[in-house]
């Protein structure tokens, strides 16, 4: 009959572990280097900057042409409105001349987050 037991002369008191002598140069020999990390990171932001970009200039011709249609008639309105309106309703003229005004910053920042998001480095920092 074979017995799988090991027999052997095993020391009867357990030895402790060496201790683990750690220094600053071996746990920074073990990382990566910092070109690698950046690397990774450009390659990550690329990968999400480009789809969001090429989703987002599809959808710029419908906002613009909302952006447009808003302001620009809001904008004759309220200069219409500066020379022609009575006084009861010049709050109703700012109210319409805000409102324009805001649909005209909407195009500005969506465009401006176009030439950020954009493959090709468009943003001019003037």
């Amino acid at each position: 009959m074979n017995n799988n037991v090991v027999k052997g002369n095993f020391p009867k008191s357990r030895r402790s572990l060496p201790g683990l002598h750690l220094s600053a140069g071996k746990i920074k020999a073990a990382m990566p280097k910092a070109s690698t990390v950046k690397g990774i990171f450009a390659w990550l932001w690329l990968a999400v900057r480009l789809p969001l970009f090429l989703v987002l200039y599809w959808l710029r011709l419908p906002v613009t042409m909302v952006c447009n249609l808003i302001s620009v008639p809001l904008l004759l309105a309220f200069l219409f409105g500066l020379l022609f309106a009575l006084p009861e309703y010049r709050s109703m003229v700012w109210g319409v001349g805000c409102v324009s005004f805001v649909a005209f910053a909407l195009h500005w920042a969506y465009d401006s987050l176009l030439m950020w998001l954009s493959p090709d480095n468009m943003f001019v920092d003037r």
